[in-house]
């Protein structure tokens, strides 16, 4: 399952470097990078398009570890504004990249539901505040660390729910480095919305 979301995150990150999206001014950066195109591309890549989605790639992948890329359920929900951009869930454009029954068997209050498979597809992008940060949410972080990453490389500012659902929860049962016996999780506690 591991070589699958690698293989799949690979496979979206190098898609979005072939077909870089034009929403984002590439003013300027074609003399950052010239004949640049991944070797054996069917299409040559425009200096100006790549050059735009490495900036992007560098400023996401530049963020020191334990930066502001992943967030604690506690810490949004603590009361305290700690003078951050966002450091409380008001401050945030939420997002469950879950299925829509993930979704609807509970989520953080007031998220919105785009399945990660959805995601990258231009009406979806368009629903997404380029002036707002954006929280990404899925059950475990795994998922949604993927999808924050496609998201930073897009330019937007994307942080993920640490630990996801599982965080967030009370309790969670669940495998856990072995997929012969379960342990229970214990997380925030915090309020989960569900599905009508």
């Amino acid at each position: 399952m591991k070589v699958g979301k690698r293989l799949f995150s690979m496979m979206v990150v190098g898609g979005l470097m072939a077909c870089a999206v034009p929403a984002f001014s590439d003013e300027g950066l074609g003399e950052l990078v010239s004949e640049a195109a991944p070797k054996g591309a069917t299409k040559v890549i425009p200096p100006g398009n790549y050059a735009m989605v490495a900036k992007y790639a560098d400023a996401f992948l530049s963020t020191p570890p334990g930066g502001h890329r992943t967030i604690y359920a506690d810490s949004l929900m603590d009361g305290k504004d700690d003078l951050n951009l966002a450091d409380e869930l008001g401050d945030y454009f939420l997002l469950d990249v879950r299925t829509p029954a993930e979704y609807c068997a509970g989520t953080v209050p007031g998220a919105v539901n785009i399945p990660m498979s959805e995601l990258a597809k231009p009406e979806n992008l368009a629903k997404l505040p380029k002036d707002k940060p954006i929280l990404v949410i899925c059950n475990t972080g795994h998922t949604a660390s993927i999808s924050n990453a496609v998201l930073g490389i897009l330019g937007y500012d994307a942080w993920t729910l640490r630990f996801g659902m599982t965080g967030w929860r009370d309790a969670t049962k669940t495998k856990v480095g072995t997929s012969a016996s379960s342990q229970l999780i214990f997380g925030a506690g915090l309020p989960v919305q569900k599905c009508q």
